[in-house]
């Protein structure tokens, strides 16, 4: 089968192969858009490459992929070496695939091409000189060239263009022209998931939120793949419909659909045998929309074993679980939409046009962050203001930031609505804690993921929040922290209202009332304060009003406005978050047996409690900042205890001996606790996993750590200013900070030789002298940060740490080498080397394939940069900026085509280009936009410099010497 049937389905129809700003701004763009508009899936670089791939073979990649290439001959095509590599691939997939070419001539004449006359006379000429060592590359280059020019049936090649596609751009069905705005991206992996190629009938998911895009992404990908099969049939709303009709008229339909034959079926049983029968020799597309339970799938699917080979079946749903339990690993979670993409499909509903009118933009952004990227939001906010004027406007906004929009509560009620009691009880909370938590001052915020971990641990509800995620009410943000859409919680918080009143409280208005006696207290469960809220002194009686709320399980108390002393607290609390608690201890009366997290910072504790009460479920202490503490409790009340934070008491002397014998706690911060004498031995502290000790200046007893610490994974020991060791028995880091340790005088061999560190970050430790080698090979550590370290000389001879993203090394003066790289570190995006005194960078840099920044500004001892630095084709961003020493330029520095950023101020060349000049090779930095050459001694730009079309922004201030500038057209700067 050539490359170019119709049968064969490719990852694009069309790769658009072109060079040059003079094509790429006007007839290319055109030509783009309108491929795209008729729906036709073409390739052009600047669309289509993802950064951080590597470019040259997702290009070549990419022309495989594709059923016809487009090569767009222009006066610059032959210029561009990476145009002519494209070629030969091109020509290539011609002759061995059958792939067909179309030649178009902009500006210049089929016989231009196949002879090569001017300016491609020109460009070859250049290239026979830049590559004189590798003519055979040149050769083929000419070849490629002339072959496409010999390329004269166009109107042949015209024809197959608008006989294979076009008919599938007329499937394209205009209601759904629009659903592409900011979902293409996401399309192009669902289609990649698909694996349209493969003759093997396969199955896929799509999941996410309500609202997200779900049943757009699969109508689009029905209309434009329907055609190729000899059934299709799209089922929307298929839960719904089960539940308003059965299963057996579900299959009644599809039969309809798939078979072409009107049957009555009886039973859902039935359905199945006659689907999984008469389908398994029929190449189908099938998509079932919003499928909610797991009959759906059993009887109207099944396996792909029921469908002809090439079917393709599309599933979407809100329940991530649900998908994977049927096709495995093959779900695609779509995305919210970035902000720009946002603000298109708003502007689309609102405008009617691509982006807001000018006087609209500042309210449309307004609209487009309380949408947070949901397409549902967008879609209907956005139609919600058309053709409504500014006053209008206003209004609506308003509106909506007190009562949501219904048809966007209607839409996402539904995945509430199919929830169990517990798990409906579970998200109310959760909605509670989200919408307490927005827009309060982060050093007054609590910790939102500590309380949602708690929840999560709870043994009366077990892992009900993992069936929050999976139903995407809930997700999972980069931290791995637990994250509830504007929208969800806005549905959540109507819920609340209308059917759970008074039982979360938040509201100012509320609140109010329930310290007035106007709310029914019994039925409180939840209470936050915010601290915008005010108390009026001695017209509210706090105690009195808690006895009353005998439901209480979560308080959160964030005002600084609440005095008086608290004399009760109900014995139903679980959670206790108060800022600024006003009196000297909890009270007496108080049965703490409940209370899981207990957070008082910032308070006025002299003592945690008047007598000794056992607090048996008790996880998470924080007594931060409370500066009048003076001892600690005693933790043997605490047998369970996780989490203790005492960060920033001030006079605190003392910390109970029971607290070396708390087996379960993990998480310890001593930081800022200046007049702590000593702690006790570590001596159960195996499971201790972070520990902070960082500005305890005056303390004797962190001289050296206790060496039992064997556990410890994250340790911060920022300005202990008399440490002087660190003991050889803690080897199983991940997260090492050391600062202002000026004693410190070596890091142990034991630190590294785990190899599980992950990020290591020395600051300010002038007594080091030389580092470990076995910090040279690192299989995780993700990031290592050097600086001011006066005094260090010397690095690992070699390193290899095949994780390593980012290497920052500053004001390491008597640093004057720089390790040799050995092995595989694909992973180093960015490498800082400011002021430090190295002379040289090895060769071996050329290794670092995924660098994207190099920075060696301040390095005034540097002579060279070895040739192979070119080597680095991802490299964005160079900064030569103070290196005095530095002789020369690398003679290749024109192959770092992706360069866009390029430093090279106070910079002293002695030069072979010419006195004072930059080397003609940087026309080949085709991406270049910034330019930095102040302070320089250069006297003239090279003439190839106005061939930087994409220059933007040159600084040549205070270069004495610079009297001409290169004739001729310059960048538009």
């Amino acid at each position: 089968m050539s490359h170019a049937s119709s049968s064969k389905v490719c990852k694009y129809d069309i790769f658009l192969s072109f060079g040059g700003e003079d094509t790429r701004r006007t007839f290319v763009s055109h030509l783009y858009n309108a491929l795209e508009q008729r729906g036709i899936h073409a390739f052009k670089d600047d669309e289509r490459l993802e950064a951080g791939q590597s470019i040259f073979a997702e290009l070549l990649k990419a022309i495989e992929d594709a059923r016809f290439a487009v090569v767009i001959f222009s006066k610059s095509y032959a210029s561009s070496r990476w145009c002519l590599e494209e070629l030969v691939h091109i020509i290539k997939c011609k002759n061995e695939l059958e792939q067909a070419v179309i030649p178009v001539f902009y500006d210049v004449s089929p016989a231009d091409v196949r002879h090569q006359n001017s300016p491609s006379v020109d460009s070859f000429f250049q290239h026979e000189v830049k590559y004189k060592d590798d003519m055979e590359k040149v050769q083929r280059w000419r070849g490629a060239f002339a072959e496409a020019g010999n390329i004269s049936d166009e109107a042949e090649c015209v024809k197959k263009l608008v006989d294979d596609i076009f008919p599938k751009s007329l499937q394209i069905i205009s209601p759904f022209r629009e659903s592409l705005v900011g979902m293409r991206s996401q399309l192009e992996k669902v289609i990649e998931l698909l694996s349209m190629e493969s003759n093997e009938a396969r199955s896929i998911g799509i999941s996410g939120m309500g609202g997200i895009g779900k049943s757009r992404l699969a109508h689009v990908l029905y209309e434009r793949y329907r055609h190729l099969f000899e059934a299709d049939c799209f089922l929307g709303d298929v839960g719904e419909l089960h539940l308003k009709n059965g299963l057996a008229w579900l299959a009644q339909v599809v039969i309809h659909k798939l078979l072409g034959e009107k049957m009555s079926v009886t039973s859902e049983h039935e359905g199945m045998i006659i689907l999984k029968n008469r389908l398994r020799w029929k190449k189908v597309l099938f998509i079932l929309d919003d499928v909610n339970h797991r009959e759906q799938l059993e009887f109207l699917v099944g396996g792909t074993e029921w469908f002809g080979m090439g079917s393709r079946i599309i599933l979407t749903s809100r329940d991530k679980h649900l998908l994977i339990s049927h096709v495995g690993d093959n779900v695609y979670e779509v995305q919210l939409l970035s902000e720009d993409e946002a603000l298109e499909l708003f502007s689309t509903h609102a405008f009617r046009e691509k982006s807001p009118k000018e006087d609209f933009m500042k309210l449309s952004r307004e609209v487009v962050e309380h949408a947070c990227g949901l397409p549902l939001a967008l879609k209907v906010l956005g139609s919600s203001f058309y053709r409504r004027d500014k006053k209008h406007w206003r209004h609506i906004i308003d509106r909506l930031k007190r009562i949501p929009h219904k048809d966007i509560l209607g839409k996402l009620r539904l995945s509430f609505d199919g929830l169990e009691k517990d798990e409906k009880e579970l998200f109310l909370d959760i909605t509670f804690l989200n919408f307490a938590f927005l827009d309060m001052e982060y050093l007054a915020r609590p910790d939102f993921d500590l309380y949602v971990e708690l929840l999560r641990r709870d043994p009366n509800r077990g892992f009900l929040i993992d069936y929050l995620i999976e139903k995407s009410l809930l997700s999972i943000d980069l931290n791995n922290g637990i994250v509830m859409h504007n929208m969800i919680r806005e549905m959540g918080e109507n819920v609340i209202r209308e059917e759970y009143a008074n039982s979360r409280i938040w509201l100012p208005e509320e609140i109010c009332d329930l310290f007035d006696g106007k709310l029914i207290t019994e039925k409180v469960e939840s209470l936050l304060i915010p601290e915008y809220y005010y108390f009026e002194e001695n017209l509210v009686d706090y105690s009195n009003t808690f006895k009353r709320m005998q439901s209480l399980q979560i308080l959160i108390i964030l005002t600084y406005s609440l005095h008086c002393p608290i004399t009760y607290l109900p014995s139903s609390l679980r959670f206790i978050d108060w800022i600024a608690y006003p009196s000297i201890s909890l009270p007496e009366s108080f049965e703490q047996s409940q209370l899981v997290m207990l957070r008082l910072p910032e308070s006025c504790l002299v003592e945690l409690l008047p007598i000794s009460k056992k607090l048996s479920n008790l996880k998470h202490l924080d007594l931060s900042n409370c500066y009048e503490l003076t001892k600690s409790p005693n933790f043997c009340d605490m047998p369970v205890l996780e989490t203790l934070n005492l960060q920033g008491c001030e006079n605190l002397e003392e910390v109970h001996p029971s607290l070396g014998h708390c087996r379960m706690l993990t998480y310890l911060i001593l930081s800022y606790c200046d007049k702590l004498k000593k702690l006790p031995k570590f001596v159960c502290m195996n499971s201790l996993k972070h520990l902070d000790l960082s500005n305890c200046t005056r303390s004797s007893w962190i001289r050296s750590l206790s060496p039992s610490l064997s556990g410890l994974r994250e340790l911060k020991l920022d300005d202990c200013e008399i440490l002087e060791s660190i003991p050889d028995t803690i080897r199983n880091l991940s997260d090492l900070s050391i600062s202002g340790c000026n004693k410190l005088t070596t890091l142990p061999d034991s630190l590294f030789e785990s190899q599980q560190l992950e990020y290591l970050y020395i600051h300010r430790c002038s007594g080091l002298v030389k580092l470990p080698s076995s910090l040279g090979v690192q299989k995780n550590l993700g990031s290592l940060e050097m600086d001011r370290c006066e005094n260090l000389q010397k690095f690992p001879s070699s390193i290899w740490m095949e994780s390593l993203q980012r290497l920052k090394i500053f004001n390491l003066p008597k640093l004057d080498t720089f390790p040799e790289i050995k092995g595989d570190m694909h992973c180093l995006e960015a490498l800082t080397l400011t002021s430090t005194g190295i002379r040289e960078v090895p060769s071996s840099i050329g290794n670092l394939s995924g660098l994207t920044s190099l920075n060696l500004s301040g390095c005034e001892d540097l002579v060279s940069l070895p040739d192979n630095l070119c080597n680095l084709m991802n490299l964005r961003k160079l900064n030569l900026r103070g290196c005095k020493s530095l002789e020369k330029l690398p003679e290749n520095i024109g192959d770092l085509h992706q360069v866009s950023v390029l430093s090279l101020p106070k910079l002293h060349l002695i030069t072979p280009y010419r006195l004072g000049g930059l080397p003609e090779e940087l026309r080949g930095l085709h991406f270049l936009n910034g330019l930095d050459v102040s302070g320089s001694n250069i006297s003239c730009l090279p003439k190839s410099f106005k061939g930087l079309f994409p220059l933007r922004k040159l600084n040549e201030q205070f270069c004495e010497n610079l009297n001409e500038l290169p004739s001729g057209e310059l960048p538009q700067i």
